[in-house]
């Protein structure tokens, strides 16, 4: 404008929407760390403290409970309940219950999707009859090729069902490694035990001691 001045508005840093597809876990805090101090016995009766206490020991007492659930119910029944791809399931149950990732329909389904694309990737890359790689004196690549499709298939699958689950992809090389074979009931008593702790995951939801928003 002539005889006038024109103000410059401070110009906003850009901030990215975040990626809906693929979701991450909760935040870890980032306060300032203080002293570490041992707590005297009367601390930790005092309501601050034993909140605290509580906190600290929901991760390990939860994550140790599952396991101890779902492997003595496998263990009763003679079928493995309780497999290495749920290990990193259990744990993202117990330290951030109720986050997308850690509900019961993105665990099943996660679970679901990584058994059936590794399987379908042994299939097509005729890699069913060829050597475990669990086996130290064998190295079969039919079977690497297989653990790297079934990886892709499951990230591109995933987020289409509205069921993104990180920890499945131990599951999917698991099968593609020929840790277990699809045959029999082996795939249901894999599942079985995904149902307990996706179960297990929205009850722990409504009682943990900090809920996710």
């Amino acid at each position: 404008m002539e005889g006038g001045t024109q103000q410059s508005r401070p110009l906003l840093p850009h901030t990215p929407d975040a990626m809906s597809n693929y979701p991450t876990p909760a935040a870890v805090r980032t306060t300032p760390s203080a002293t570490f101090k041992l707590p005297s016995i009367a601390d930790l009766f005092r309501a601050r403290s034993a909140a605290r206490v509580v906190e600290m020991a929901w991760t390990p007492g939860v994550a140790a409970a599952l396991v101890i659930v779902v492997g003595a119910t496998g263990f009763w029944l003679h079928q493995p309940w309780l497999f290495a791809g749920l290990g990193p399931t259990i744990l993202l149950v117990a330290s951030n219950p109720g986050h997308e990732t850690a509900r019961f329909r993105s665990i099943v389904v996660g679970h679901m999707v990584a058994i059936g694309c590794a399987y379908l990737a042994l299939l097509l890359l005729n890699a069913t009859s060829a050597p475990s790689l669990l086996a130290a004196a064998t190295m079969s690549m039919p079977r690497v090729w297989a653990s790297a499709g079934a990886l892709a298939m499951v990230v591109l699958v995933q987020p289409q069902l509205r069921a993104y689950h990180p920890p499945a992809a131990a599951t999917a090389l698991l099968v593609t490694s020929g840790a277990y074979r699809m045959t029999g009931k082996t795939p249901l008593a894999l599942m079985a035990g995904v149902f307990v702790v996706a179960i297990a995951a929205e009850l722990l939801n409504h009682f943990h001691p900090r809920r996710a928003r």
